[in-house]
């Protein structure tokens, strides 16, 4: 058996493309081409309407030709993991989702933690009235403690001044803190000084003091 002069319609034939078969024909395959074995396209067939589109009468029978040879589509299929499955690509998908909410969720810890921590302190400005130093220094309150006396040992405790020697308390720039519900009205970032007292000062320059004889003393107006 001679392959070698087989046309390309003969092995459409014989694999029975009916779809390439009319392709050809269309084009102007002759189907009465013969091979050197003396074989015409319609006898490597035995599917009935490519038979009808090669005009081939019922005296022309069908040979079966044994091929000693496989096409390589066949000898050689795709290899069924070479290519990535629903499965696997939504596996990835589902990996990448989880991996990109796992860090928005982490994201968004961060800055919940970060409003928490705001909301749970009240930031303010500190410095020792009349000294040397004028910047001021941050403190932080809580807000479970809003009360003078945590306040004034706050203060006393970050800029390291005994609660002896505090006058008072003046929020700039000119109003005397003296009570809880002075405390409560302060707002983020308001600036505060400690006014110092002096032992050898006069009980009437001593006006808010709030030493010991605090409460022996005349609030002035």
């Amino acid at each position: 058996m001679t392959f070698g002069t087989w046309t390309a319609l003969h092995w459409a034939c014989k694999r029975n493309h009916g779809s390439v078969v009319k392709y050809l024909l269309e084009k102007g395959a002759d189907k009465a081409a013969q091979s050197n074995d003396g074989l015409i396209p319609a006898q490597l067939t035995s599917n009935e309407e490519i038979r009808q589109m090669l005009g081939a009468s019922q005296e022309i029978p069908t040979k079966i030709v044994q091929l000693p040879i496989t096409p390589n589509y066949l000898s050689h299929p795709p290899f069924p993991y070479t290519t990535k499955d629903s499965t696997q690509v939504n596996s990835n998908s589902s990996v990448m989702n989880a991996s990109t909410k796992s860090q928005e969720m982490t994201s968004c810890h961060k800055v919940n933690n970060h409003l928490e921590t705001q909301n749970e302190e009240l930031v303010l400005k500190a410095r020792i009235a009349n000294s040397d130093e004028r910047d001021f220094i941050e403190v932080e309150l809580s807000l479970s403690t809003l009360t003078f006396t945590s306040l004034i040992n706050l203060l006393c405790a970050e800029l390291g001044v005994d609660k002896n020697l505090v006058a008072k308390i003046r929020k700039l720039p000119d109003t005397i803190v003296r009570k809880d519900k002075d405390v409560r009205r302060l707002k983020d970032f308001q600036e505060l000084e400690l006014v110092l007292t002096n032992k050898a000062m006069s009980s009437a320059s001593r006006t808010y003091c709030l030493g010991p004889a605090r409460n022996a003393e005349t609030i002035l107006y």
